[in-house]
């Protein structure tokens, strides 16, 4: 017998590994602009622009894209666990119908 969940479960495994795929992406963005910020950040654009700039990545851009890639990874993670719940209780359902089918076929 196929579980009741079954049908959905390939598509939500495909979910899964698309979010993690979007956090990898996320998370490179992020390492390209550190990259592209260094030279800045290292003295080769100075004056009031270049600090507002430096100020603006380190405490705007910087965090807030890890908190995106956070909150990406971390819906993933939950839905995995959606996943896993929704399968565990496949499996009990399973397990019950096989039970009654069992002792209906021992009365009939």
């Amino acid at each position: 017998m196929s579980g009741i969940f079954t049908f959905i479960a390939g598509e939500i495994e495909e979910n899964i590994q698309q979010f993690s795929r979007q956090a990898d992406t996320c998370d490179r963005v992020v390492g390209n602009i550190r990259q592209g910020a260094a030279p800045i950040q290292n003295g080769a654009w100075i004056g009031k622009g270049a600090e507002a700039f430096k100020q603006e990545l380190v405490t705007r851009v910087f965090p807030q894209m890890m908190e995106l890639i956070a909150a990406i990874t971390g819906f993933g993670g939950k839905l995995g666990n959606a996943l896993n719940i929704m399968r565990n209780a496949d499996k009990m359902v399973q397990g019950i119908v096989g039970q009654v089918s069992g002792i209906f076929e021992k009365i009939f």
